[in-house]
């Protein structure tokens, strides 16, 4: 596993503009690279990019309005349509201009997932009470121990359909 972050005062393996080619060059052949890039005309570049140098796939948080075939990945939607695209209700990422209250963004974020041993494409929409672990802005996170909980129990095929207990 590695990390990259454009930001030299992030901790990171590496960084370099995902944005570019040569950039992905550097870094180590890997099965799957799991991305959260900036929602801007910055998106494309690094999920194209990703694509190519991942050997089976790619997960990225990306707003929904993705799916849309602008000018800048309308070849690789078509080329490349997700196979999973995971619709998640909208999440607070941070306060308002006042910083008062809890804000979202105007487009919902999905999980795009690009798994190059599949033809299969399917959407999964899912409500909040569905999703373990979920919660709707920062101050109600679930505890690191609920966490790795969760994470456990999927692992190991136990987890439970009676999701609120973990909120």
């Amino acid at each position: 596993m590695w990390t990259n972050d454009i930001d030299p005062h992030k901790a990171a393996d590496y960084h370099l503009d995902a944005t570019l080619s040569e950039s992905w060059a550097k870094f180590p052949d890997c099965d799957w690279i799991c991305t959260n890039p900036p929602y801007s005309e910055f998106a494309a570049p690094i999920i194209k990019n990703a694509y190519q140098k991942a050997r089976v796939g790619v997960a990225a948080f990306l707003l929904t309005s993705f799916l849309e075939p602008c000018d800048d990945r309308a070849d690789f939607l078509q080329q490349h349509p997700p196979s999973l695209v995971l619709i998640l209700p909208r999440f607070c990422f941070r306060k308002d201009k006042k910083g008062k209250r809890w804000a979202t963004d105007n487009i919902t974020i999905s999980c795009f997932v690009w798994d190059k041993r599949t033809t299969e494409q399917r959407i999964i929409t899912r409500p909040a009470n569905r999703i373990a672990g979920f919660y709707k802005t920062p101050d109600k996170a679930i505890s690191p121990q609920s966490a790795l909980s969760i994470v456990s129990e999927i692992a190991n095929s136990e987890i439970s359909t009676y999701y609120q207990r973990y909120l």
